[in-house]
């Protein structure tokens, strides 16, 4: 029986190939792009998801670290706030195109997707 390296073969595929066959996906060049993309929260919108992200970093920034202080400026502890301010803002897009999609889903209900900055956003 012969075997099929999947990864190799995905690799050959060029990126119109592979977005021709999802069909879902637009390409501009080479590269992928989401529409929601274009969409951006208002920073106060965003700040109220993961609230202590902010505080994080703000004296990760400032450099206020005290000796016993949990939060400890490192390389991994920057990326992975940056990260949480990259996620923030990208649920937030990705929130409005989903509750069009599920209006019942629970989590919809939470105070953040009645806010008025949400609600004009």
């Amino acid at each position: 029986m012969e075997q099929h390296n999947d990864k190799r073969r995905i690799s050959h595929q060029s990126s119109k190939r592979i977005g021709a066959i999802n069909g879902r996906l637009p390409t501009y060049g080479r590269l992928f792009y989401l529409a929601r993309a274009a969409l951006n929260p208002p920073t106060s919108l965003c700040k109220k998801l993961f609230l202590a992200t902010g505080e994080w970093h703000d004296r990760l920034a400032a450099k206020e670290l005290s000796p016993g202080d949990p939060i400890q400026s490192t390389v991994a502890e920057n990326a992975f706030v940056q990260g949480i301010m990259m996620f923030r803002k990208t649920f937030m897009q990705g929130s409005v195109l989903m509750v069009e999609l599920h209006p019942c889903y629970p989590i919809w209900q939470h105070s953040i997707f009645s806010d008025p900055a949400y609600l004009s956003f």
